[in-house]
Order: C-alpha cells, then structure tokens, then sequence
C-alpha cells in the first residue's frame, strides 16, 4: 500500500508559507539572510522551484515526460547557481504571494497522482518531487528565525524625539507674526524656503504619513503587524517640488494657518506611532526610520524657520532647549542599564558604606517624582512660574534620611523598583518638554540648570550603578 503521509506534511508546509506570507510586512521581505539572500529572494526560489515541479509533474501525469532523473537533478543544480544573483535582484511585493500560490498548485498536482507513479517516484532519486515539505522547510526556517532575531527588540525612544520636536516646533509656531510667514532661510537666495514653505512641508508629509499609518491599522487587522505603505525618494521629490512652488503663491492667503496645520499634523500621526507600539516591526525603523522617525524631518526645516527668524527678528529666537535632547539622551541610557540588572544585583554597592544599587534606583526615583510635583505646584501659580527654591540643608536631610526607605522599597520587587525609576523619569521629562513659552527657561539654566536638565542627576548615578556592578 503506498504511504501517502508525505501529502500531511506537504499541506502543514503550505500552510506554514501562508501564514508567513499573511505576516510579512514590505520591510520584512528586505531582511538580510547572508550570503546575499534576503527573505523576498528566499520566497522567489521556494516559488520558483515550486512553479517549475508543478510544470513537470504535469507532464509526468500526462505521460509525456521523458528525460531521466538524474539529468533532471544535475540540470536544477546548474539552474540553482545560474539563478543565485537574479534571486538577490527580487524585491516584488507580490513575491510571497506568487510563492504561495505556486505550492498550492503544486500539492494538489501530487495528491492528484496515482499510487503507481508516486511509488515509482518514492523509489528513486527524485523523491523530493513528492516530499514538498522539505525544500519548503528548509528556507520557512531560516527566513522565520532571521525575522524572529530582528524583531526581538524595538528601540521606541524615537517616541521621545518626536515630542521634543514637537515641542520645539510649537514653540516656534507660537513667536510667529502674519509678517513672518515670507521669510526666507538664506534672504540671500531666492530659491531658499520661506517660513511658510516649511511648515506646509511639515504639515503634508506628517498627514500623509499619519493616512497611510490608518490604513495600515485597518489592513493589519487586530493581532497583524502594522507597517504604512512607503513612498520612494524619488517620487517624493517629484511631490516636494510643485508643493514648494504651490505654498509660496497662496503664502499671504495661508498666513499663520500653516504652523497650526503643521502642529496639528505632528500631533495626529506621533499619536498613531505611539498607539501602534509594539506591534511595529523591528525591520521598519531600521529600513524606512521616517515612518517612524519624524524628528528626523522636522529638525531639518525647525532650523530652516529658525534660521529666517535669526535673520529678520532675532528677538523671536527660541531659547536653547538643548536639555530636552539630553534628557531623552540619559533616559535611554536609564532604561538600558536598569533593563540589564538582576534582582541580586540591587543589594550591591560601590565600596563599603555607600549606597546599595537599589537605594540609588529609589533615590533617582524620588528626587524625579518630587520635582514633577514642585513643577506642578509652579505651573499652577501662573506664568513665568518656576519650583521655589529647596535649600541644600533640607535635601541632605531628605537623602540622609530616605535610604532605609529605599532599601525596603528595593527589597519588594526589582521589576517595581526599575519600573518606578523609569515612570518617575518619563514623567518628569515629559513635564519639562511640555513647559509653557512664559518659563523663565534662561534664568533657570543659569541659575539652577538641574530642574530642567535632568541628565544631571542622572549622569553620576548610573556611573554608580554600573561601577557597583563591575565590581562584583
């Protein structure tokens, strides 16, 4: 009796491809497997070779097949290496749909075929003709294993950057006169963007990107990755040009409009970024970062407006918010070291007599939460508000005091103890990126530069903390 067994694991294969190919995002097809292959080229030969057996066992089912199997075999050995670089080449789209499609065509062929040419096949060189599962197998693994190792772990901090650039855009936006909006970057060019130009550039592309994330949303379902539809540098640039010309003839009927539509665009599409999370794959923002990292295009043309209001009005110069990248900067390294220790580790220190890594964890906390609460109380008094000032004797009280409360804060739960430390930074930093344009931002950086630079508080403390954990 013919084992047919092989027709299981030929339609478990098939359903492994589909449900990849479901999956599979743009990006995630440009993934690098070595030795030249990606995953769209690894799809292209499994499909290839899939469509090539089809065509053959047609023929053997026809009855007009005539050539031996070792011919055969040499020949598609030959192939495979005459095809190895125009594999490299595939980058189509519809490359895992075309290889789906070709295994199904496939499989219903073999289970079409009688006992007595499948026993004849069985037996001889060829038999991979019936046993689709292993070719298929071998490349499903290696393409889900590749995916699976880049996707381990999303960086989100761009997060953080896109709000400090929006941030740093609303604050700009806020300065701006009717008059202003006719500004040029360099007033020596006259191809150099106006202030208007630049915002309405902002705006279009934050939209844009922001339609594209919805209707990624809407396409991946519930439990898909999301990625938008990426638009090529060259067709963008086709779109830049006519829409620079277009906003500098209605720049006088836009007027201060624009900077509320670029803001209102900004906030819409970081909004989705955010909502989306973890369900980014980690393939998109290392092969489309725009998509995810607007900070990256709206810093360029902040300093294009900055550098026409320099020009014309240095009075509307923003402030130096420099600490607000410095903040996100230690935050980052924040989350790195804490997200590296073990619960054994919060019971070590530095050298005897000094503070244990957990009590430096509580007391980065503290001081983080605090300050949150004194900017409140500040912001709630009314403009030009800032913390009133904490004299140094009652702060060397407050951590003369706290450690032992640290300690058994420490000893709950490290998981609690690093997740407060991070949701105290976030807060705090948060807070400060959010500060009105009426705080005295100049006086306090010169004054007392660790309210709104808290990456000096940071700094020493995870030295500390990554000291003590040398040292063990």
């Amino acid at each position: 009796m013919t084992d047919r067994s092989f027709e299981h694991l030929n339609d478990e294969s098939r359903e492994r491809l589909a449900r990849l190919v479901k999956s599979l995002t743009p990006s995630q097809l440009e993934i690098e497997l070595g030795e030249g292959w990606t995953v769209a080229s690894a799809l292209a030969h499994t499909g290839f070779w899939d469509r090539w057996q089809a065509d053959r066992w047609e023929e053997m089912l026809s009855g007009n097949w005539k050539a031996s199997d070792e011919d055969i075999i040499a020949a598609e050995h030959l192939a495979n290496e005459a095809l190895d670089p125009y594999w490299a080449g595939v980058d189509a789209a519809d490359v895992p749909g075309l290889a789906l499609a070709a295994a199904t065509a496939l499989d219903a062929l073999i289970a079409s075929a009688p006992d007595s040419l499948v026993d004849t096949i069985l037996a001889g060189p060829a038999a991979y003709l019936v046993k689709r599962s292993g070719h298929r197998g071998e490349h499903l693994d290696h393409i889900e294993r590749t995916i699976a190792a880049v996707v381990a772990t999303v960086d989100h901090s761009y997060n953080d950057r896109n709000a400090e650039t929006r941030h740093r855009l609303a604050s700009l936006v806020e300065r701006l006169r009717p008059e202003d909006m006719l500004l040029r970057s360099d007033p020596s060019d006259a191809e150099s963007w106006t202030i208007a130009q630049a915002l309405a550039h902002i705006a279009f592309w934050d939209a844009s990107l922001a339609k594209r994330w919805r209707s990624a949303i809407t396409a991946a379902g519930a439990e898909g990755p999301i990625e938008p539809i990426g638009i090529p540098y060259a067709v963008a640039d086709t779109i830049n040009d006519p829409l620079t010309a277009f906003v500098g003839a209605w720049t006088e009927r836009l007027g201060l409009t624009i900077g509320i539509q670029a803001l209102a665009a900004a906030e819409d599409v970081d909004a989705l970024i955010v909502q989306v999370g973890d369900r980014i794959p980690a393939s998109l923002p290392a092969g489309r970062p725009s998509s995810v990292n607007r900070w990256m295009h709206r810093e360029e043309h902040i300093e294009q407006i900055k550098a026409a209001l320099a020009s014309a009005r240095p009075d509307a110069a923003p402030v130096d918010r420099s600490y607000l990248q410095r903040n996100s900067s230690s935050r980052t390294r924040l989350r790195d070291v804490l997200g590296g220790l073990a619960g054994s580790d919060l019971a070590r220190s530095d050298g005897e007599g000094e503070w244990t890594v957990g009590q430096i964890i509580g007391h980065m906390a503290f001081w983080d939460r605090f300050l949150a609460s004194r900017w409140r109380a500040a912001l709630a008094g009314g403009p030009s508000g800032q913390p009133s000032s904490l004299p140094h004797e009652l702060a060397d009280l407050l951590n003369d005091g706290l450690p032992a409360t640290w300690s058994a804060f420490a000893e709950a739960s490290a998981e609690a103890v690093i997740a407060e430390a991070l949701a105290a930074a976030k807060e705090i930093d948060g807070l400060i990126a959010g500060l009105p344009e009426s705080t005295p931002i100049d006086a306090i950086l010169g004054e007392r530069p660790a309210l709104l630079d808290r990456s000096i508080h940071r700094r020493s403390h995870l030295d500390q903390i990554e000291l003590a954990v040398r040292r063990q």
